[in-house]
């Protein structure tokens, strides 16, 4: 883990210490009292839930070597750097602290596969030598400064996953990590409550390889209609990808879960078309990296899916997957479609919740995917919550207000061998119905 001196940090935020300078190196950096360390420096900072200016007392009481606050705090015991926005001193320190780094690192963005694509890229990577990489949803202003923060200071790979939810965050962020590599995935209508177009969204992807130098490189997806456009405002070298026609990386489904790439089969850890699209970023990656497919292959097998992301699990004999860990109208296609062409159980019924953050497209993009699953002729389908009330099918639905009550369906439709696909946005909690369901 890396350690800071306080003169460093010091000068990072442009503020003299009160109160005394810490004696000695500060070993970590938290802003959660919860999980602070001794030693640690404790950044408090106010939210709309929360102030943490509120903890100070408790940060040092856990032994925290010093604070970061902000300039209405009022304090005069321990040791203190008062800057006029804590969140914005947590970046200075990040931004000061990426200017040690000797590895190369790898920013990652899209509105959809961020997560699975940074996770791919991390397991290859990790064939080669130490790798840090965004651990959870760590993608935002305050958890990419804190994962920088957190980077081994001889780390030899950093990726890490850069996320937004409005106009602006990408730019900044971007910033920040300064990153060699960059890697724009899947671009859709996620976030579109705080965007005009789709394009307004695709426009704030790009931001990331307007960032990266011209040292460096950025793997774009060439069948991406916004592949042009990202192209043309980028001074880095391109790679691109493809599965429809001439890329540096071409990639041919070889099998359900055989990925062909320069004549070598990769054998994909999960089943689905858009994970061999995720996949195949990742290999390009590991090949401009300079690694071999063995070696690639390796970092595929160690590829281990995060929480709720296409999670198997086994209740009664019914075989459950959770995916519900977040959903997108491009998300969700890609799930329901995956989960149809699975082989080898009985009936397929999926619960589906609503997806969030659409806006002005929210009912469209509901109305639309009822088409979607109408085609798909699933054996059941039950939509939960109100938003899950617009995904109006033609075939036989159920709609139910609470997770509970979709359990209870399912208890009574469902037999052993039979597969239920759960897959929402977080905030409808679709992941409840498994708690129930092995209550009931």
């Amino acid at each position: 883990m890396p350690e800071f001196r306080p003169g460093e940090l010091s000068q990072w935020v442009s503020r003299l210490w009160k109160n005394g300078m810490p004696e000695q190196s500060i070993t970590g950096i938290s802003h959660d009292t919860r999980t602070l360390k001794p030693g640690d420096l404790y950044v408090a900072i106010r939210g709309d839930q929360f102030d943490g200016h509120a903890f100070v007392r408790d940060a040092f009481q856990k032994g925290a070597a010093g604070a970061l606050v902000d300039d209405r705090f009022q304090w005069s015991e321990n040791p203190v750097l008062q800057v006029h926005d804590t969140i914005r001193g947590l970046q200075d320190l990040a931004k000061g602290y990426r200017k040690k780094w000797i590895c190369t690192p790898v920013g990652i963005t899209g509105s959809v596969g961020k997560t699975t694509v940074k996770e791919m890229c991390a397991d290859i990577l990790s064939v080669k030598g130490e790798t840090h990489r965004t651990a959870g949803n760590y993608n935002n202003h305050i958890g990419l400064p804190l994962t920088m923060l957190s980077m081994p200071p001889m780390g030899r790979h950093g990726v890490f996953e850069i996320g937004m939810n409005h106009p602006g965050e990408i730019a900044t962020l971007a910033y920040l990590l300064q990153p060699k590599i960059g890697i724009i995935t899947d671009i859709c209508n996620a976030h579109r409550e705080s965007f005009q177009s789709l394009e307004e969204i695709a426009r704030e992807k790009m931001k990331l390889a307007e960032r990266v130098p011209g040292s460096g490189k950025v793997i774009l997806d060439r069948d991406s209609q916004w592949y042009a456009m990202i192209r043309r405002h980028t001074c880095a070298t391109v790679v691109t990808v493809s599965f429809e026609g001439v890329a540096d990386y071409v990639g041919r489904k070889a099998g359900d879960s055989v990925l062909n790439v320069d004549g070598f089969n990769y054998t994909m850890p999960l089943p689905g078309e858009h994970i061999m699209r995720n996949a195949l970023r990742a290999i390009a990656l590991g090949r401009e990296m300079g690694m071999d497919p063995d070696e690639i292959s390796e970092g595929l097998r160690r590829f281990k899916a995060p929480p709720m992301r296409w999670q198997e699990s086994e209740i009664g004999g019914v075989q459950f997957i959770n995916d519900a860990y977040n959903a997108n109208p491009l998300s969700m296609r890609a799930g329901l479609q995956t989960f149809k062409r699975l082989s080898g159980f009985g009936k397929k019924w999926a619960v589906i919740g609503g997806m969030r953050e659409l806006g002005t497209t929210t009912d469209e993009e509901h109305a639309s995917l009822g088409e979607f699953i109408d085609v798909l002729a699933l054996d059941g389908v039950i939509t939960v919550g109100e938003l899950g009330r617009r995904i109006t099918c033609q075939q036989p639905v159920f709609h139910c207000a609470e997770t509970s009550e979709a359990a209870r369906i399912l208890k009574e439709h469902l037999a052993p061998g039979d597969r239920v696909l759960l897959k929402a946005s977080r905030g409808e909690q679709l992941e409840k119905v498994l708690t129930v369901f092995k209550e009931i």
